[in-house]
């Protein structure tokens, strides 16, 4: 249980001041931050043509959302838990179920 995936982890000197991988962590949260606010923009937008606006700044900045994450990634600053088995089959049923109950 528990298992971590990801890659070797890039050392970084630990101070009090923040370091590459803490400005990329950072970067990385507000990138988040910012898709999930776009997506919001997207859905509200008021005409067609602000609509094509923010999709293009929502493509932009999950672009760069990307871009941050894979580095994070490969230098072993992001990691995921690898899901049981269990979880995975237990999920898959909720979500047919929830679909079967949508189809009738």
């Amino acid at each position: 249980m528990g298992n971590k995936v990801c890659c070797k982890e890039t050392k970084v000197d630990a101070t009090k001041t923040m370091n590459e991988r803490d400005y990329l962590i950072d970067i990385l949260c507000s990138e988040k931050d910012i898709t999930k606010n776009m997506c919001v923009a997207l859905t509200e937008a008021s005409n067609q043509k602000l609509n094509k606006e923010f999709k293009e700044i929502f493509d932009t900045v999950e672009s760069l959302e990307r871009e941050a994450y894979d580095l994070a990634w490969n230098n072993g600053w992001y990691s995921l838990e690898e899901a049981q088995t269990t979880k995975i089959t237990e999920k898959q049923t909720s979500l047919q179920k929830k679909l079967d109950e949508l189809s009738n």
